[in-house]
């Protein structure tokens, strides 16, 4: 554990390097802190968890359970004007922290300074287990962590895993340019595919998730129903982009209409997943955005807060439905 703690710290250290910080920039956690919180992982097994190690990182089975019939309609905390899907969650739902909700993310994310109020505990076999971001560029490591219980207004939500990060300060690259409220962190794919359905209402400004509800969109709203793709364990679709056949990722955390791993000149024109066509849209490369170079294609909300997004996890489709007054 020493070796990869240690680690850690001097990725960490390196990343902010050895000027005074500022009060609120990120910072490496000294080392005591690292082994106090990181130096002795529970066995996942107390908690019916089955830890296994991939390719592709650490895999939690078991983990993020839901009780039946049970569904949340939250309201974005973003302020009027953003449309990122800033939402509250926390221990109990009168002590909810902000968390964004963010497709292109593969695993959820917190700061160190929210463990203590979502109670959280480091988890692993004869060690922690680290990763950095694969859907943004940070090189600060997280440690996979459960928490024992996360609500959303009254669905809760059972032995959470999440990776706290190794260093204080806010959530960075992580935040995608949310600035208030200030984020506490990020679920992503591993926390929203545990639902039936989540469904991002951009223009009421409210999403809804249910554990097992069906969802059936209303035919005369109803834009197009895509099929969703697996890709790196997020949202991801088969579409066309100016003719050429892409993955596509639906990504709920991007400030954008589209991002692509090439520049391109002038305006895409016309992106499409089946019957939803998008004409003249508006291009920035990944490396532009804050994300990693040469990946996949991502629609971001500039395109996607255009309808009511619903992704159906049971039937691996999402729905695009124009919007209407709540």
């Amino acid at each position: 554990m020493k070796k990869i703690i240690c680690g850690a710290l001097l990725l960490v250290a390196g990343l902010v390097g050895c000027r005074s910080p500022q009060p609120d920039a990120i910072r490496p956690l000294p080392e005591d802190k690292l082994r106090a919180f990181f130096g002795k992982p529970e066995d996942p097994r107390r908690y019916a968890i089955t830890m296994y190690s991939s390719d592709d990182g650490p895999v939690f089975v078991g983990a993020n359970r839901l009780h039946a019939g049970q569904q949340a309609v939250l309201p974005f905390m973003s302020k009027r004007g953003d449309s990122a899907p800033v939402i509250a969650a926390g221990l109990k739902s009168e002590d909810a922290l902000p968390f964004l909700l963010d497709t292109s993310a593969k695993e959820s994310w917190l700061r160190f300074e929210s463990t203590a109020a979502l109670q959280a505990k480091t988890v692993g076999s004869d060690r922690a287990y680290g990763i950095t971001p694969r859907h943004v560029r940070d090189d600060i490591l997280g440690y996979g962590c459960l928490l024992s219980s996360l609500s959303f207004d009254t669905l809760r939500m059972e032995n959470t895993i999440a990776y706290v990060r190794t260093a204080s300060g806010p959530l960075g690259t992580l935040a995608r340019n949310v600035e208030q409220p200030a984020l506490e962190g990020v679920l992503g794919c591993n926390v929203l595919r545990a639902f039936a359905t989540a469904q991002f209402d951009f223009h009421n400004r409210l999403i809804t998730l249910a554990s097992t509800l069906t969802y059936h969109p209303k035919e005369d709203q109803l834009v197009a129903a895509v099929p969703l793709a697996e890709s790196e364990g997020v949202y991801t679709v088969n579409g066309m982009v100016d003719g050429k056949k892409e993955t596509i990722i639906l990504d709920t955390g991007g400030d954008f209409e589209i991002a692509l791993p090439k520049m391109t000149l002038g305006p895409v024109k016309q992106v499409s997943l089946g019957d939803l066509v998008f004409r003249q849209v508006r291009a920035y490369t990944l490396r532009e955005r804050g994300l990693e170079p040469d990946k996949t294609v991502r629609i971001g909300r500039g395109l996607l807060s255009r309808y009511k997004v619903t992704f159906d996890n049971v039937h691996f489709t999402v729905y695009f439905e124009k919007p209407e007054e709540k």
